[in-house]
């Protein structure tokens, strides 16, 4: 089979397209940077995991929903809560306080003590929650379903 130049030329450029990585480039909205407003609105959140008592897993499970202020302030309008199969109803209305930090990591106090860590989607659409207090396992998630405007609370 006879090749002519320009199909050899043709040849070594496709082969080298096979094996060159794709430039990579950065548009602006490949950048994405968080704060306290990327977390504004009405969130369900819902989680399980354990809490340690003397050495022994206790099972719990939570759903919850979180108002935040896209301010670093948080509400809990509605909360329920399971414990080793018991339904506890603990006061609604708890505040707290989050930060967002530019890498979409924060951190979320209540004034009643649980901790945790976030990891927020970089448009505010979800939360990655990990409860940090000594002696509990837990890890769930926060969807956002309303925005502040919509909500009647």
């Amino acid at each position: 089979m006879n090749f002519s130049g320009i199909q050899v030329a043709v040849a070594a450029v496709i082969a080298a397209a096979c094996v060159m990585p794709p430039a990579a480039s950065a548009a602006d909205e490949d950048i994405v940077s968080c704060n306290a407003r990327t977390l504004r609105g009405v969130y369900e959140f819902r989680a399980t995991g354990l809490n340690i008592v003397n050495g022994v897993a206790v099972p719990k499970a939570i759903i919850e929903t979180l108002v935040f202020d896209g301010k670093g302030n948080v509400l809990t309008p509605a909360v329920s809560l399971s414990v080793n199969g018991n339904i506890i109803q603990p006061p609604q209305g708890n505040p707290g306080v989050y930060t967002v930090d530019a890498d979409c990591t924060g951190t979320l106090t209540f004034a009643d003590g649980p901790m945790f860590d976030l990891h927020v989607n970089p448009f505010g659409k979800s939360v990655a929650m990990l409860q940090t207090n000594p002696g509990t396992v837990m890890q769930g998630a926060a969807e956002r379903v309303l925005s502040l405007s919509r909500w009647g609370g």
